[in-house]
């Protein structure tokens, strides 16, 4: 046999060799691997978990917004605020567009996306109303429609819904707030707000 076909043939059998040393060291790795899982398993048999003990788990923030300094973010002119004052009789629905109950049923049915929700547990009142001119420029940016969490009072001192009448006060007077309702029948602690279109500017407009 010629040299050069001894020396291919010497090759083609050391890579099978190869080969066969890998597969087999492969299964040796493979093997050794299910006897340590199952020895591992027959050694946590009987163990259980501890219990939770005093454990909390913070909810997630899905706030939008948090309260800042007015002059870092928001022009003064975007800022509305409302005096002091409390309303005795906290209407669950309002419109002042002059669609009234259409702009009422289209909110509750879900006809408007629902583009930003906050929840205002926890804020006082001015921060409270800081927040919802964030929030309504924030809602600007990306559609016409946001919910807003006030709570229905019932932690309130003297169980009065301090925070439920000042929303919706601020919210009648706001120039851009168009209508709101309550989202969920029965659900008397939140508003689903519509608001305007913010007007597109013609850059070509003289």
């Amino acid at each position: 046999m010629p040299f050069k076909d001894s020396l291919k043939n010497l090759h083609k059998q050391a890579q099978a060799e190869a080969k066969a040393r890998e597969l087999a060291a492969a299964i040796a790795k493979k093997q050794a691997q299910e006897q340590e899982d199952n020895s591992f398993a027959a050694a946590m048999k009987d163990v259980k978990p501890l219990a939770p003990h005093n454990t909390y788990i913070a909810p997630p923030d899905r706030s939008p917004i948090k309260p800042r300094p007015k002059s870092n973010d928001l022009a003064e002119e975007h800022f509305f605020y409302v005096g002091e004052g409390y309303m005795v009789d906290i209407p669950a629905t309002f419109s002042k567009n002059g669609q009234g109950s259409n702009d009422i049923k289209r909110l509750q049915n879900g006809h408007y996306e629902v583009v930003a929700d906050v929840d205002l547990h926890g804020y006082t009142q001015e921060e409270a109303q800081q927040v919802l001119n964030e929030f309504i420029e924030f809602v600007k940016q990306r559609g016409v429609c946001g919910e807003i969490v006030h709570g229905s009072g019932l932690g309130s001192s003297g169980y009065t819904p301090v925070l439920k009448s000042l929303v919706r006060r601020w919210l009648m007077q706001h120039p851009d707030v168009l209508a709101y309702c309550e989202p969920r029948k029965g659900n008397d602690g939140a508003v689903r707000i519509l608001i305007k279109r913010p007007r597109r500017i013609d850059p070509y407009a003289e």
